[in-house]
């Protein structure tokens, strides 16, 4: 899933630049130059932790970290090769099949999620069970194009790894999501024993409520169980039901409470990713009503928050861009999510 919209990103920027192909060859091995850069550095000095320490040449085990983790749970957590799971499928991009093989071997044999911790929500599903579905995807030999990436006598340890994370995910739901129940947003933290958090954060950015139907719709699609998915769906419609009369979400929210705690509306950290699961979801999953929700979003963002050719922030609910334009690093997939709305319309 992710490496399909990987490839058709990469094809709609290359040709709406004009890239000539002896520019397209030289920036591809510079690419794969600086991959293995980053890659063989965390396999030589981290793995298997979760990452690399570039400067000191040690390692960190960050997935308890992340999601800005008031007092992470570090006790008995030590790592879960969250790199390699991250990267897994970017080495079957690269055509290493030997190495894909062998990290998928590994993950499978020596990856456990039965961990007393809490981990974000949002971060472990894109990083782990994203990582562990586009992996398994391509080593079972479901994604058209990529046979020289199957691995040999694969029995799906990937998906069933996937599956447990899966479960656990649920824990941050409303008892009964899963049959139809939905009227709390997901807390942003979960433990992955399924008890309740130590983290008493209640407060969830846009993004980190919004961007979970990808791999729980995919997950549920290749489990053939709905729950994940509706899950999923049901965060996404009380986060879209916040909206203001100008259809602009804040950046964060009081999961309990629902209400807002952060009104500001913006493209860049806290609520980039909102918009990518909207569009990305209608065209992987065609569900109408995303497309209705990113309909709506795009014509509010195109109004509110545009300035000259930059976008900026302003209030969910009186409208208005603040005095000066931020340029959030984390607003750059905006131009080629445009591109995509384009060619999906097309």
């Amino acid at each position: 899933m992710r490496l399909l919209l990987l490839l058709l990103l990469s094809c709609v920027v290359f040709l709406a630049a004009g890239v000539g192909e002896e520019e397209r060859l030289r920036l591809r091995e510079k690419v794969r130059e600086m991959f293995y850069h980053a890659y063989d550095g965390y396999m030589t000095h981290a793995f298997p932790h979760d990452e690399l320490r570039p400067l000191s040449l040690s390692y960190t085990d960050s997935l308890v970290e992340l999601g800005n983790a008031i007092q992470p749970t570090r006790e008995g957590y030590s790592g879960v090769a969250l790199t390699l799971i991250d990267a897994l499928d970017t080495l079957a991009v690269m055509g290493n099949a030997s190495e894909f093989a062998r990290g998928v071997r590994w993950i499978g044999q020596h990856v456990s999620f039965d961990l007393d911790v809490d981990v974000s929500l949002f971060e472990t599903n894109i990083r782990v069970l994203g990582g562990l579905l586009s992996a398994h995807m391509l080593a079972a030999g479901e994604v058209p194009g990529a046979a020289h990436v199957v691995v040999p006598a694969y029995d799906g340890a990937l998906l069933r790894l996937a599956t447990q994370l899966g479960d656990r995910f649920l824990s941050a739901f409303e008892p009964g999501v899963a049959t139809g129940a939905c009227s709390r947003l997901p807390r942003a933290f979960v433990n992955l024993r399924g008890g309740v958090p130590r983290t008493e954060k209640q407060e969830q950015c846009t993004a980190g409520a919004g961007t979970l139907l990808l791999e729980m719709g995919t997950l549920s699609r290749l489990t053939g169980n709905a729950s994940y998915e509706k899950a999923a769906m049901c965060a996404l419609r009380l986060l879209w039901g916040k909206r203001s009369h100008l259809d602009l979400l804040g950046n964060s929210i009081d999961a309990s409470t629902g209400a807002w705690r952060n009104a500001a509306a913006g493209i860049g950290a806290g609520s980039d990713s909102f918009y990518e699961y909207l569009l990305k979801g209608y065209l992987v999953f065609g569900h109408p009503e995303l497309f209705t929700m990113w309909n709506a979003s795009y014509i509010a963002v195109r109004t509110h928050l545009l300035r000259g050719g930059w976008y900026g922030e302003a209030h969910m609910s009186k409208g208005g861009l603040a005095s000066t334009t931020l340029v959030d690093s984390l607003a750059a997939f905006w131009p080629a999510l445009q591109v995509i709305a384009r060619l999906s319309h097309s």
